[in-house]
Protein backbone atom coordinates (compact mmCIF):
# COMPACT_ATOMS: atom_id res chain seq x y z
CA UNK A 1 0.00 0.00 0.00
CA UNK A 2 1.50 3.33 -1.19
CA UNK A 3 1.77 5.79 1.78
CA UNK A 4 1.39 9.38 0.08
CA UNK A 5 3.10 12.08 2.09
CA UNK A 6 5.28 9.96 4.82
CA UNK A 7 8.05 12.26 5.87
CA UNK A 8 11.26 10.14 5.21
CA UNK A 9 14.40 11.14 6.27
CA UNK A 10 17.62 9.73 3.56
CA UNK A 11 20.99 9.48 5.11
CA UNK A 12 23.25 8.48 2.80
CA UNK A 13 26.88 9.75 2.49
CA UNK A 14 27.41 8.87 -2.03
CA UNK A 15 25.76 11.12 -3.44
CA UNK A 16 24.47 9.06 -6.19
CA UNK A 17 23.15 6.40 -4.01
CA UNK A 18 20.95 9.40 -1.61
CA UNK A 19 19.57 10.82 -5.31
CA UNK A 20 18.64 7.30 -6.76
CA UNK A 21 16.78 6.43 -3.11
CA UNK A 22 15.48 10.12 -2.85
CA UNK A 23 14.25 10.05 -6.34
CA UNK A 24 12.45 6.27 -5.59
CA UNK A 25 10.93 7.57 -2.61
CA UNK A 26 9.86 10.74 -4.38
CA UNK A 27 7.98 9.12 -7.18
CA UNK A 28 5.96 6.35 -4.97
CA UNK A 29 4.70 9.84 -3.00
CA UNK A 30 6.94 10.06 0.10
CA UNK A 31 7.99 13.86 1.01
CA UNK A 32 12.16 13.19 1.78
CA UNK A 33 14.75 15.33 3.48
CA UNK A 34 18.50 13.98 3.12
CA UNK A 35 21.18 14.21 4.73
CA UNK A 36 25.21 13.54 3.87
CA UNK A 37 26.12 12.68 6.96
CA UNK A 38 24.66 10.72 10.48
CA UNK A 39 25.54 14.49 12.54
CA UNK A 40 23.60 16.20 9.66
CA UNK A 41 20.32 13.32 9.89
CA UNK A 42 20.49 13.72 13.70
CA UNK A 43 20.22 18.07 13.09
CA UNK A 44 17.36 17.16 10.34
CA UNK A 45 15.53 15.00 12.43
CA UNK A 46 15.74 17.35 15.68
CA UNK A 47 14.35 19.89 13.75
CA UNK A 48 11.84 18.24 11.60
CA UNK A 49 8.96 16.32 11.95
CA UNK A 50 9.88 12.35 10.62
CA UNK A 51 7.49 9.21 9.77
CA UNK A 52 10.93 6.94 8.96
CA UNK A 53 14.44 7.07 8.64
CA UNK A 54 16.62 5.16 6.34
CA UNK A 55 20.38 5.21 6.85
CA UNK A 56 23.31 3.67 5.25
CA UNK A 57 25.19 1.53 7.76
CA UNK A 58 29.00 2.92 5.68
CA UNK A 59 29.75 5.60 6.38
CA UNK A 60 32.92 8.01 7.64
CA UNK A 61 31.93 9.83 10.97
CA UNK A 62 28.72 8.20 12.78
CA UNK A 63 28.25 4.86 10.73
CA UNK A 64 24.64 4.06 10.46
CA UNK A 65 24.14 1.77 13.45
CA UNK A 66 25.05 4.82 15.76
CA UNK A 67 22.94 6.93 13.48
CA UNK A 68 20.09 4.74 14.29
CA UNK A 69 20.77 4.29 17.97
CA UNK A 70 20.95 8.20 18.56
CA UNK A 71 17.69 8.91 16.16
CA UNK A 72 15.98 6.46 18.56
CA UNK A 73 17.10 8.82 21.75
CA UNK A 74 15.81 11.86 19.51
CA UNK A 75 12.49 10.08 18.20
CA UNK A 76 12.16 6.48 19.95
CA UNK A 77 8.56 6.30 18.02
CA UNK A 78 10.50 6.53 14.16
CA UNK A 79 11.29 3.65 12.74
CA UNK A 80 14.73 3.34 11.05
CA UNK A 81 15.89 1.39 8.10
CA UNK A 82 19.24 0.47 8.01
CA UNK A 83 20.62 -0.15 4.04
CA UNK A 84 23.54 -2.33 4.26
CA UNK A 85 25.86 -4.52 2.86
CA UNK A 86 27.59 -6.30 5.08
CA UNK A 87 23.81 -8.49 6.38
CA UNK A 88 26.02 -11.05 8.40
CA UNK A 89 27.93 -8.57 10.54
CA UNK A 90 26.99 -9.48 14.34
CA UNK A 91 26.35 -5.65 15.33
CA UNK A 92 23.27 -5.55 12.70
CA UNK A 93 21.93 -8.50 13.88
CA UNK A 94 21.97 -7.36 17.29
CA UNK A 95 20.46 -3.83 16.60
CA UNK A 96 17.61 -5.52 14.46
CA UNK A 97 14.84 -4.88 16.81
CA UNK A 98 16.18 -2.54 19.43
CA UNK A 99 17.15 0.11 16.98
CA UNK A 100 16.56 -1.40 14.07
CA UNK A 101 13.53 -1.86 12.62
CA UNK A 102 14.00 -2.89 8.89
CA UNK A 103 17.03 -4.05 7.18
CA UNK A 104 17.66 -3.69 3.19
CA UNK A 105 20.74 -5.50 1.24
CA UNK A 106 22.78 -3.42 -1.23
CA UNK A 107 22.17 -2.98 -4.06
CA UNK A 108 18.74 -2.03 -2.87
CA UNK A 109 15.68 -2.83 -5.31
CA UNK A 110 13.29 -0.03 -5.80
CA UNK A 111 10.54 -1.87 -4.86
CA UNK A 112 12.23 -3.24 -1.70
CA UNK A 113 13.07 0.05 -0.62
CA UNK A 114 9.68 1.31 -1.03
CA UNK A 115 7.96 -1.14 0.47
CA UNK A 116 10.47 -1.49 3.63
CA UNK A 117 9.11 2.31 4.34
CA UNK A 118 5.92 1.70 4.17
CA UNK A 119 6.19 -1.34 6.06
CA UNK A 120 7.61 0.56 8.62
CA UNK A 121 4.76 3.17 8.31
CA UNK A 122 2.01 0.41 9.17
CA UNK A 123 3.69 -1.01 11.74
CA UNK A 124 5.11 1.97 13.68
CA UNK A 125 2.38 4.67 12.64
CA UNK A 126 2.81 7.74 11.90
CA UNK A 127 5.33 10.20 14.52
Amino acid sequence: MEQSGVRVLLVEDDDDNRELMAEVLTASGCLVLSAASGQEGLKTLSEHSIDVVVTDVGMPGMGGLEMARAAKAIAPTVPVVIVTGWAERDDIARARGRDVDAVLIKPVDPDALTAAVNDAVQTHGRA
